[in-house]
């Protein structure tokens, strides 16, 4: 795959995101509501039902930590630093939808099994490119 596969999220041990309700109240900033659309609102209601296949593992994924950066704040990505989430790097084998802000995608291998944990220290480094990326 090459590295315009790639792409990082932010999830836990089980490759959930934080993103689900009634958690996020525990690590979103007051100003955080409408910050960015959901990819449903984005991409619209229906993109899962059009573009799933059987088999797959799907998820919300950022491209580099201009991406990481737009979606969270310094404080909300410490919180979910202490929450025991890690940033992660992932190559999708499709991208469902994509936009400058998210993209949505696919891949056979669980999220829960990352390709690289990227250190907390270096994912707080905005850089141009991706994270992780060789």
């Amino acid at each position: 795959m090459t590295s315009s596969m790639t792409f990082i999220r932010v999830q836990d041990a089980e490759g959930r995101g934080p993103y689900r309700p009634g958690f996020s109240a525990r690590w979103v900033d007051d100003d955080h509501d409408g910050r960015n659309p959901s990819f449903m609102e984005e991409f619209g209601w229906d993109l899962l039902a059009r573009e799933r296949r059987k088999g797959e593992h799907y998820g919300s994924a950022l491209r580099g930590t201009r991406g990481l950066h737009r979606w969270f704040s310094v404080a909300e990505l410490d919180r979910l630093r202490l929450l025991g989430y890690q940033v992660v790097r992932i190559k999708a084998d499709r991208v469902l939808a994509e936009s400058d802000a998210q993209a949505v995608i696919a891949r056979r291998k669980p999220l829960r099994f990352p390709d690289e944990v990227i250190p907390w220290e270096q994912a707080m480094k905005v850089t141009d490119g991706p994270v992780g990326v060789r």
